[in-house]
């Protein structure tokens, strides 16, 4: 069964911004509002959304959580010396939200 929650990522210079999808057949829809970290405990806030929806598997919530941890540490220890086209090709499984300047 294809992944049905996926981690959508903000990468700034000063914040982290992330949030859920799920997918269900050809639609997609936000389950969680972006958080953004570090001006708020993103990785908790999450956790509790998730564990809010009793229909999701706990292995997809444990996957999304570990994958958010991933993030969150990469983007603290390489956020300003890494491009951001080598960010997301480490992280695949992450849909990048790009703002347009």
């Amino acid at each position: 069964m294809p992944q049905q929650l996926t981690l959508k990522v903000l990468w700034l210079k000063n914040v982290l911004g992330l949030g859920i999808n799920q997918t269900v057949g050809n639609q997609t829809y936000p389950i969680t509002p972006y958080y953004f970290w570090p001006k708020t405990e993103a990785w908790e806030q999450l956790k509790l959304e998730l564990d809010s929806k009793p229909w999701l598997s706990k292995k997809e919530k444990i996957l999304v959580l570990n994958l958010t941890t991933d993030i969150v540490n990469h983007w603290r220890n390489f956020r300003t010396t890494e491009s951001f086209g080598n960010i997301k090709d480490k992280f695949c499984d992450v849909e990048f939200v790009e703002l347009n300047s």
